[in-house]
């Protein structure tokens, strides 16, 4: 959406959304499928992209269905995906930012190939709808040809990190349009809005940024709110960023790894212990979409501890360990 004022791309993205009626000046998209990426590069390497993350959110799952508060109901149909080319696990972000790559809040971190990355990615533009099968190459993806809208936070930087892993966005997708979500909030070249501002100036609550799942969840969800914000006050979002100025608080950081899972052409380290089936604890926020899976969870894990504190005060010999709450990281590799 370039060479826009922010308020006519968010009139784009409200009508596409279903808030409000089509603007008169641009054409938009009918049932689109928004599609978020957010890649992290090695801090000493650029071409080295070491994460791929993933969000989607299908119209048509949305369709009939309020917002509710801050689009609530809506973001909690994004579906997320988060990919880490086994090449690079050893690469580490800590000297300028912070990662946190094993810190995946929305759900399993899928290890690939680095070869993968170009075929997965062609897939999810392809068919966007199933996100949560575009890894796994033994499964043939089908369906009816999308309007695919393509969302980032200050896209020209993830479109050139995809073209280091062989995607190039205008060449192996079909794009309807491009949202940028710095534009939304007023950004522009020469003043460009940080992730994490952005998100609290919407009273978003992130955890684990600079994860590339994370970020690119935390993307589309602040989209969301940004269409509804400004459909019920306009002019309402640029004001609310006026008022988060100066030094913002650290970054936030749940240190619970999140499962991992081989999908493509890689294969699990021989001798790994079954990945466990839970393995998470992000703290709840009102947006979290995870809010409802992770209390479930929560207690499903006490069940376990509880069972095994039995078990062991009637003598048993020897205690097996808890796959809820084995939080292992992947072997190393040289």
């Amino acid at each position: 959406m370039a060479n826009h004022h922010p308020n006519q791309d968010l009139k784009t993205v409200q009508h596409m959304l279903g808030i409000q009626d089509a603007p008169s000046t641009k054409a938009s998209l009918s049932n689109p499928v928004f599609v978020t990426i957010d890649c992290e590069a090695f801090e000493h390497v650029q071409s080295k992209i070491t994460e791929i993350g993933v969000a989607v959110l299908d119209t048509q799952d949305i369709s009939g269905i309020k917002p509710g508060t801050d689009g609530r109901r809506w973001i909690k149909k994004i579906k997320y995906a988060h990919y880490r080319p086994i090449q690079y696990e050893k690469l580490r972000n800590k000297n300028f930012i912070k990662g946190c790559a094993e810190n995946f809040n929305f759900g399993s971190t899928s290890w690939i190939n680095l070869s993968d990355a170009k075929v997965v990615l062609k897939r999810i533009f392809r068919h966007p709808s199933q996100l949560l099968e575009a890894a796994d190459l033994s499964t043939p993806l089908s369906g009816p040809a999308r309007n695919v809208v393509f969302v980032a936070h200050g896209s020209s930087n993830d479109t050139a990190y995809l073209r280091q892993v062989g995607f190039s966005l205008s060449a192996d997708a079909d794009v309807g349009l491009s949202v940028d979500t710095q534009r939304l909030a007023g950004g522009s070249k020469k003043g460009s809005i940080g992730l994490q501002r952005l998100l609290l100036s919407l009273g978003l609550d992130p955890f684990n940024l600079h994860n590339a799942g994370n970020d690119a969840g935390y993307t589309l969800q602040s989209m969301i709110v940004m269409a509804l914000r400004d459909a019920a006050a306009p002019g309402s979002v640029v004001a609310g960023l006026q008022k988060v100025q100066g030094k913002l608080p650290p970054p936030k950081y749940n240190p619970v790894t999140a499962p991992h899972i081989w999908t493509g052409t890689t294969v699990k380290p021989h001798g790994e212990m079954p990945e466990p089936a839970v393995s998470r604890q992000i703290q709840s926020t009102p947006t979290d979409a995870t809010s409802v899976q992770v209390k479930a969870e929560r207690k499903q894990r006490k069940r376990a501890l509880r069972a095994a504190r039995k078990t062991a005060s009637a003598g048993s010999v020897e205690q097996k360990p808890l796959p809820q709450v084995s939080t292992h990281t992947v072997a190393r590799r040289e």
